[in-house]
């Protein structure tokens, strides 16, 4: 199903709106304002892999959002205190090691359903961050 022609771009169309919305919402303070920025510029690089099959781009968009996740300013003290944020951020670590991995192996579908889940993950993530599971 991932493999059909028609799928994949109307997939990936849907996607990318997903992702600019992330970028769109409620403005944040300050620093942490740009570290969304920058985590919503590495997954436009992703999605952009994943349109053109460039495996590369892809690992590599997934490594820098490990990085991200694994730096100081990802796990803040109002985060880490709001409802299930360690559960979210445990399960983008998995979800980009397994982007990075599918990408690794050159398996299209299996990276752009890696992107999907990581995708879900985020919003569901900052839905509760905003104090609502609409």
């Amino acid at each position: 199903m991932l493999g059909s022609s028609w799928f994949r771009p109307a997939l990936l169309g849907g996607v990318a709106v997903g992702v600019l919305a992330i970028g769109a919402g409620g403005q944040e303070r300050g620093g942490r304002a740009e570290f969304m920025r920058e985590k919503l510029d590495h997954s436009k690089r992703i999605l952009d892999g994943l349109a053109r099959e460039d495996f590369a781009q892809i690992a590599q968009g997934a490594r820098d959002l490990k990085a991200m996740g694994e730096g100081p300013r990802w796990a803040s003290r109002d985060r880490i205190e709001a409802g299930r944020y360690m559960l979210y951020s445990l399960e983008f670590q998995a979800l980009v090691d397994e982007l990075a991995a599918r990408a690794d192996e050159r398996n299209i579908d299996g990276a752009t359903l890696a992107y999907v889940r990581l995708t879900m993950n985020c919003v569901n993530c900052h839905k509760e961050l905003r104090g609502g599971h609409r």
